[in-house]
């Protein structure tokens, strides 16, 4: 083995350690959820405390299972177009890109019929029927982003529908909470009026066209300021449960497939430790696509320099999240296309070393992430990956989800003896 090839496991093992380690510090109750602490090697489809109910298995297209694509915001697709986004995912090498319907400063980008994010529409809305026609010719596979719970607009206008500051200058009266790390308000995950929104933008997002739905922030606020989050009504139902009745409804109404945003460290523990509500296990019943979101300033161990930090920072969260959920989800990793938590090391380098780590992650795709859009570094990065950028090895994977899919089926329970190749 190779002085490289050394380093890099032994990169690896660091961080993977470092991972064990930072599981255990973080797995504390949290808003009174239960610590569950499993292998990652024991798998996520043990018995659940809550049967999975209705769920409705979505074909994904093979272009779907394949997708790599990049992250457009509202005001790029305002400004050139869908012929500049499909020239932009074209010029990367890519074939697929994400839009924005509701994005996290709360703008809804097009003409929405639900009626309490109707104030938020921006002032010069998009055709997203006739852009989302024009990617799909253009061969480009579409992802409709959903942002939840994090609102700045909606809790303002109708508090009752909020997370509310419990703080003793506030009792009696309805202020929404506020985060102290963004400053964002966010609505109340408890309240179905809320899901209600978010199963509505879905079921729009299909007519649209869209390949695809994406929710993000689906999940409970874990920023600084939540130990003085109030939630009315009060509930005593386990917020794991609360966002997966979220899914379940929106599954129930789709015939596309349904993909979920999720925090990094979600895919390396089993779970609610932390009390997001992101219980991955659980969501399998439910979601076609997985898309961990993995960016150095976002997951503690590797702002520290290791050997090919980009390639450890995707592969090992990846590897260990197909482990856990089996071969039946599309795994598409959000990796980092930004220079915040790199300094030095954001280079061409840096991105073609994410692009092999999801390879050898067992990842079926990737998406890169850009909060502006600007995707210079990884037009540079993919260009040296020619060989690297060939189709990802999915086939076995791919064979079995169509086993599934053609009874109708998540996989909910992958076993040695349903699929010799995996072992789960």
């Amino acid at each position: 083995m190779s002085v490289r090839s050394w380093a890099r496991v032994v990169a690896l093992a660091v961080m993977v350690g470092s991972l064990a380690v930072t599981w255990v510090a973080v797995a504390t109750p949290s808003q009174g959820e239960p610590v569950v602490l499993r292998s990652a090697s024991a798998a996520a489809h043990a018995l659940r405390e809550q049967p999975a109910e209705g769920t409705f298995a979505d074909r994904v297209s093979v272009a779907g299972q394949r997708a790599r694509g990049l992250y457009i915001t509202y005001p790029f697709l305002r400004r050139f177009k869908a012929s500049g986004v499909a020239g932009l995912v074209r010029r990367s090498r890519l074939d697929a890109a994400v839009l924005d319907l509701k994005d996290d400063q709360g703008r809804v980008s097009y003409r929405t019929e639900v009626a309490a994010l109707a104030p938020q529409v921006v002032a010069s809305p998009l055709d997203m029927r006739a852009a989302v026609a024009e990617l799909r010719g253009a061969g480009v596979y579409t992802i409709a982003r959903i942002v939840c719970f994090n609102d700045p607009s909606l809790p303002k206008r109708e508090p009752d529908r909020a997370i509310l500051d419990g703080r003793p200058r506030y009792a009696g009266k309805q202020q929404p909470w506020v985060s102290w790390g963004t400053g964002d308000t966010w609505l109340n995950p408890y309240d179905r009026r809320n899901h209600d929104l978010f199963v509505q933008m879905a079921k729009e997002a299909e007519l649209l066209g869209f390949d695809e739905v994406q929710l993000d922030y689906i999940r409970f606020p874990v920023d600084a300021g939540t130990e003085h989050a109030r939630y009315e009504p009060e509930s005593a139902e386990l917020r794991r449960f609360v966002l997966l009745d979220l899914l379940r409804r929106i599954d129930a109404e789709l015939a596309i497939p349904l993909g979920v945003d999720v925090f990094g460290l979600a895919a390396i523990r089993n779970g609610d430790p932390t009390g997001l509500g992101q219980s991955l296990g659980d969501w399998s019943a439910h979601v076609e696509v997985f898309s961990p979101m993995l960016y150095v300033n976002a997951m503690p161990g590797w702002r520290a320099e290791v050997v090919e930090r980009g390639h450890v920072l995707v592969k090992a969260p990846t590897w260990i999240l197909r482990q856990r959920l089996g071969p039946g989800p599309v795994l598409r990793p959000y990796m980092q296309a930004f220079e915040n938590g790199l300094a030095e090391q954001w280079s061409p380098e840096f991105i073609a070393q994410e692009v092999t780590g999801a390879r050898e992650g067992e990842a079926d795709g990737f998406l890169f992430w850009n909060p502006g859009s600007n995707y210079a570094m990884v037009q540079r990065g993919v260009a040296t990956l020619a060989q690297a950028l060939r189709l990802f090895p999915t086939a076995d994977r791919a064979h079995f989800r169509e086993q599934l899919w053609a009874r109708g089926e998540h996989d909910l329970s992958p076993t040695s003896e349903r699929n010799p190749r995996y072992g789960w």
